[in-house]
């Protein structure tokens, strides 16, 4: 845990002046995506005619994209501060709304 929070720390402190900038707006797109790797995997199950059931697994497992490549790919190409910003913004948003929907199809 420490070591992911650590990366997240370097890849936003390196990144300072473009979250500044983009920050506002790389949340919402962030946020958008996430929702929407949800509802399509949800209803792709859906159209496949799979049980509710599945159909919720695989609207978790298209919805929690990976951000741990993304920033691999930008701590590879040295542009930490520019290419890693949207994968920092991107894993916490995505495990926050990950577990805020299991936890609702849970009660369901």
């Amino acid at each position: 845990m420490r070591s992911i929070y650590g990366r997240w720390c370097g890849k936003s402190a390196n990144g300072r002046d473009a979250l500044v900038a983009v920050g506002p707006v790389l949340v919402l797109v962030c946020l958008l995506h996430n929702v929407f790797g949800f509802m399509l995997g949800y209803w792709g199950g859906r159209l496949s005619r799979l049980p509710e059931r599945d159909c919720r697994t695989i609207a978790i497992e298209v919805g929690l994209q990976n951000a741990g490549l993304a920033s691999g790919l930008a701590m590879t190409m040295g542009k930490v501060g520019t290419l890693g910003l949207p994968a920092a913004i991107f894993g916490p948003v995505m495990n926050i709304n990950g577990s805020a929907l299991a936890k609702y199809w849970k009660g369901k």
